[in-house]
């Protein structure tokens, strides 16, 4: 089962740590960046790891 506030709260802080990433010219983006798909990209990512973390 998926945990939803788990994965809103690692989204939340993903797109944070991108924002100030950008900000400081870190990390180079386009007109057509979105921000949020990467977020979610890298959040489904991390809240595989940490399940597979859960489990073993």
């Amino acid at each position: 089962m998926i945990n939803y506030i788990l994965l809103y709260k690692i989204r939340k802080k993903v797109k944070q740590i991108l924002k100030e990433k950008i900000d400081d010219e870190e990390i180079a983006t386009t007109k057509k960046s979105c921000i949020g798909c990467l977020a979610d990209d890298i959040t489904w990512e991390i809240y595989y790891l940490l399940k597979e973390e859960k489990h073993k």
